[in-house]
């Protein structure tokens, strides 16, 4: 898979777990943070600084999109993270 064509198809999985934080769909987004891992462990072994300029350049680009995605699912997942282990930790001294 060429570099660019490898970050695009990342990025198409980094906004469908950010859409899918949004919408609190925890078990999806959890299956598709998995494929997004599988795709991850398939990156191309590939120097980019030896591509051309504007390839790097658009990498750049669909690397800090991918970024934000990330920091969207983060803001909506640490709450609900924060919520279940205050639950299950009221659990635990009941028991």
């Amino acid at each position: 898979m060429r570099p660019l064509t490898y970050y695009q198809a990342l990025l198409e999985h980094s906004q469908h777990m950010a859409s899918l934080a949004c919408d609190q769909a925890w078990n999806d987004l959890a299956k598709t943070e998995l494929e997004r891992r599988s795709l991850i462990s398939q990156s191309p072994k590939m120097i980019l600084s030896t591509l051309p300029i504007s390839e790097q350049l658009a990498i750049r680009a669909l690397i800090e999109q991918i970024q934000q995605c990330d920091q969207t699912v983060r803001e909506y997942l640490m709450p609900w993270r924060d919520s279940v282990g205050n639950l299950l930790a009221r659990l635990e001294t009941k028991a």
